[in-house]
This record gives structure tokens, C-alpha cells and sequence, in this order.
């Protein structure tokens, strides 16, 4: 849900200077919804079986409306693979949801840690250049 949220806020019009979508679905209308969106750093686990595509969709679309990004999908990763919460801690409803729907609810450490390294620098870059 995050990343999605994180992708519906992009667009210019929500007055923000960067966003970080982390596996969210990308919208149908990606081409004419992200025109002159926000600079946009978005990662997806290759294993993610809910959002196949939706690194490669993205890219096409920032690309096709030249907005700044970089998009990453790791193949070793599923869904939420930047969370590092205890399996303990994620309410059971949603661990069961997870399964049903082929979501991976595991940390990847390699990829959360190379994921949250760009969304840092990217910050950084974006951000500042915002204050000016």
C-alpha cells in the first residue's frame, strides 16, 4: 500500500519534491499520470509475484515523460524485502494475506541495504537542488 501511496503523491500537483515508491503498483494511465511528476526513486523484488512488470513499466513511463529517476527491481527479492521486522512482529492477517496473494513478507538484507543507499543519495541530490 505504501508504495502506491508514495506513487499517487509524484505528480506535480501534490507539491512534492521527490518520492520514494518501494514496491507499489504502478497506475494503469502511467504515461499521462507521471507527466511532469516529481523526481521519482522507486525499487521492486524480481520475486515480487503481485507486481511483475512494474519496475520495467515505470521506466518507461518516467523516461517518457522525462522526469529524473532511478528505478531498481533486485531479483533476489520479493515484496517488502526492506522490511525488517520480526515475522513476530507483522500482524498474522497479514502474513496469511501475504501468502495468499504470493507476496514474500522476508528481508532481503543486500537489497534493502542498496535500495535504502540510493533512496538516500537521490534524497540527497533532489532535495537540496529543491531548496534552492
Amino acid at each position: 500500500m505504501g508504495g502506491g501511496f508514495a506513487m499517487l503523491l509524484a505528480p506535480k500537483s501534490r507539491g512534492f519534491a521527490a518520492s520514494a515508491p518501494n514496491y507499489g503498483h504502478v497506475p494503469k494511465d502511467a504515461d499521462s499520470f507521471f507527466a511532469g511528476a516529481c523526481p521519482i526513486v522507486a525499487s521492486f523484488g524480481g520475486k515480487d509475484k503481485m507486481l511483475r512488470g512494474a519496475a520495467r513499466r515505470l521506466e518507461a513511463a518516467l523516461t517518457a515523460n522525462d522526469v529524473p529517476h532511478d528505478v531498481k527491481e533486485y531479483p533476489d527479492a520479493g515484496h517488502s524485502f526492506l522490511n525488517d521486522h520480526l515475522p513476530s512482529e507483522i500482524p498474522v492477517v497479514m502474513r496469511v494475506l501475504g501468502r495468499i496473494l504470493g507476496a514474500s513478507e522476508s528481508y532481503h538484507r543486500p537489497s534493502a541495504e542498496d535500495a535504502r543507499r540510493r533512496i538516500r543519495a537521490f534524497f540527497d541530490a533532489h532535495l537540496k537542488s529543491a531548496e534552492s
